[in-house]
């Protein structure tokens, strides 16, 4: 198995390179941050990774073209990709929880491909001008600094929609709240349909199946905290929820408690439903997800998150599990 990791922007300032120097140590092939609003702001935690690592893939994870231009992302990635010495990637969607700025959550996704169209435009080069329905760019555009490169994109999406979509136009996939692999075999399906539709080859389209994460030595200490991650993402999952029939009941709790900071409601959330969508628990659980996931022929994951009560300590459980497949495949992680 392929395994990426995927910070949080709640994390201390300092913790960011120091993370991402052990994630390179254990076998990690990328390291990105989660553009989240309310959280730190992604570019500068993404160029304090850089510049603390030297093989790992670093990127947005997943940014989106509606609260900044994608001319700006253009810029921002290509200034990474500088700084990392060609190690860019770019994590794109349309982004979730638009409500904590008064914003509505936007509706198709003719805006996110023509962003993707203008971030790859100015990020190779083409200068041409171009007209979108929601973006375009117009005579004297193109970015003033750096070389041209095709810098990878990948798509955060779980719909079949945006699978699709990703699968014709696509580097790759990320796909959010995968642990249980029955959806995230559905969003491969769709994936494949879109790749087949545009003449590609499906396996030219990675696919990685994320987690959030919430690992720790003491079990019921990472099931408590796992219950309180859960309810910040739980309303957002959309198809999902009809998917795994999670009652209705568990959505409205999780809103009281990350909305209006009911941390009683967070009782109402099931072990079922935290199973379903994150690593949560001890080196154990770790264990049996990643085999299930296996036996899905589901090979690349991402961890998410801050990833447990103590990075550090989650982190290092991850890497002995890393360590163990490693040295049962008789290859490296």
């Amino acid at each position: 198995m392929r395994f990426c990791l995927q910070l949080h922007g709640d994390l201390p300032p300092d913790a960011y390179g120091g993370l991402a120097s052990e994630a390179e140590s254990l076998g990690f092939e990328d390291v990105t941050l989660h553009d989240l609003l309310m959280r730190r702001p992604t570019w500068p935690v993404l160029c304090d990774i850089a510049r603390a690592t030297s093989t790992v893939q670093v990127g947005p994870n997943v940014t989106h073209p509606y609260l900044v231009h994608p001319a700006v992302t253009a810029a921002s990635v290509r200034h990474l990709d500088e700084v990392s010495g060609g190690r860019a990637v770019l994590g794109i969607g349309r982004g979730s929880m638009y409500a904590m700025v008064g914003m509505s959550a936007p509706k198709g996704l003719q805006g996110l491909a023509e962003a993707v169209e203008v971030i790859r435009r100015l990020t190779t080069g083409d200068r041409a001008e171009w007209e979108g329905e929601q973006f375009s760019l117009g005579p004297g555009n193109g970015l003033l600094f750096g070389e041209p490169r095709r810098i990878p994109v990948y798509f955060g999406t779980f719909g079949p929609a945006g699978s699709r979509l990703a699968g014709r136009t696509g580097d790759g996939v990320r796909s959010a709240a995968q642990w249980d692999p029955d959806y995230a075999v559905r969003i491969r399906s769709w994936v494949e349909e879109g790749a087949r539709a545009a003449d590609r080859d499906p396996a030219e389209v990675d696919f990685i199946v994320e987690n959030w994460t919430c690992l720790h030595e003491d079990r019921d200490l990472a099931r408590l905290e796992a219950r309180r991650r859960m309810a910040t993402f739980l309303p957002h999952l959309g198809p999902m929820l009809d998917f795994y029939r999670v009652p209705e009941d568990e959505v409205r709790a999780a809103v009281a408690a990350t909305t209006y900071g009911d941390e009683a409601a967070l009782e109402a959330i099931s072990d079922t439903t935290i199973d379903r969508f994150m690593a949560a628990g001890d080196a154990g659980d770790l264990r049996r997800g990643l085999d299930r996931l296996e036996d899905a022929g589901l090979d690349a994951v991402s961890f998410s998150g801050s990833l447990g009560p103590d990075t550090a300590v989650a982190l290092q459980i991850i890497g002995a599990e890393l360590g163990r497949r490693a040295s049962h495949s008789g290859g490296s992680a």
